[in-house]
């Protein structure tokens, strides 16, 4: 049991009396020297009561909710959002203290009730001329049946990579049948561990993945040499070889994030595998910005390296911030397409992303011309 201990002086100050408490019980300790003299002083008096009389602590009484009523007061909206407004009223009242006098004392049987009243805003519907609503719509109708996991069947031989890996679409997959699809690279030379630090193609002879961590910053040929597979959706692989690559993990000139690394192959990708188209990641945030307020559906794919899609709603998602999930695709899910915007904890496509890829093509001696990112156009949706 803990102790609390209180101190006192008594005549005028000059001795020190210690209060004890045990519990309800108070015990007086003299200090070393007191003199008792009686119960002549007012404080002696006082302190000496407590050795006779234990007293009580009582529990205080609780404050509980009673009742609960809501009611709808309007609406308001937010960017692209529609929300309800309710009101919420909260009675409250208190238990009975649990104290002997309760029993014959009327005013410790006393309620005090009160309320507290407090509104909420609860999603409600979404512009219908907004992105969020073109995606949001879209998921609904495409999702039923579907599941997380890209490929049914991802490994790799003993005698990988001299052989390629073993690769199959899964068509329940999220992203079965999406353009854009083809992009992702289930495996490279490069990577960590199984599925991490992953290829994204962006252009026909251009990939994407994580700046940090993938060598110097600016040109190199680091990675020369090594092999990239794709697949297409017929499930034959196409085999990459790595020429050369640009790092960027440092700030621009004028104080831009940059986090990616884009990898040049020795040749085209075929027609077969189709590089991502892309968008600002700026842009898109003021098309379809991330709700602030209530629990809003916003979906954005995420690739991780245990070869799932992520779809940003509830239950469909898995965690997609590991270690090694840097450089992972986040994708905008139009109708029929993907749109890759940024890739997990790093940068986005931007104009000066796509003069690196013209300076790698010039290093190489071939046309940058045929190798331009894809840009969308969100600007026939509201921005906000």
């Amino acid at each position: 049991m803990k102790l609390f201990t209180k101190e006192y002086t008594s005549d005028g100050g000059n001795h020190l009396i210690r209060s004890h408490r045990r519990g309800s019980v108070h015990i007086l300790q003299f200090a070393s020297g007191f003199k008792w003299r009686g119960l002549t002083s007012t404080a002696t008096r006082f302190l000496a009561a407590f050795v006779l009389i234990s007293i009580a602590r009582p529990l205080p009484a609780a404050t509980i909710i009673v009742g609960v009523s809501s009611n709808s007061i309007g609406f308001s909206t937010n960017g692209p959002v529609r929300y309800e407004i309710f009101r919420i009223t909260q009675l409250m009242s208190n238990t009975l203290p649990q104290h002997p006098r309760a029993a014959t004392n009327a005013g410790y049987r006393r309620m005090f009730p009160s309320e507290y009243i407090y509104t909420n805003a609860v999603f409600h519907s979404l512009s219908e001329d907004s992105l969020n609503y073109c995606v949001w719509t879209n998921f609904l109708a495409h999702t039923n049946g579907r599941d997380m996991v890209i490929w049914s069947q991802r490994s790799h031989p003993n005698s990988w990579p001299t052989n390629p890996p073993v690769v199959t679409w899964n068509k329940h997959s999220l992203i079965w049948g999406m353009k854009g699809m083809t992009a992702l690279s289930p495996c490279w030379v490069g990577e960590g561990g199984h599925g991490q630090v992953p290829l994204t193609a962006l252009t026909r002879r251009h990939a994407y993945t994580r700046g940090h961590g993938m060598g110097a910053d600016g040109f190199n040929t680091y990675n020369a040499g090594r092999k990239a597979w794709f697949v297409a959706a017929d499930n034959s692989l196409v085999e990459a070889i790595i020429k050369r690559q640009v790092t960027r993990a440092t700030a621009s000139t004028n104080g831009e994030h940059r986090d990616y690394t884009i990898l040049m192959f020795d040749r085209d990708l075929p027609s077969s595998i189709e590089p991502m188209a892309v968008a600002d990641s700026k842009e898109l945030q003021r098309h379809y910005p991330f709700p602030t307020l209530g629990n809003v559906p916003h979906s954005v794919f995420q690739t991780e390296q245990g070869g799932r899609v992520s779809s940003g709603v509830p239950p469909l998602t898995v965690n997609t911030w590991k270690g090694g999930d840097s450089g992972s695709p986040n994708m905008l899910p139009l109708p029929g397409e993907l749109i890759f915007f940024s890739g997990r904890s790093t940068s986005g496509p931007t104009l000066e992303m796509q003069r690196d890829i013209d300076e790698l093509c010039r290093q190489e001696k071939v046309d940058a011309v045929r190798y331009q990112l894809r840009w969308t156009d969100l600007s026939k949706f509201p921005a906000y």
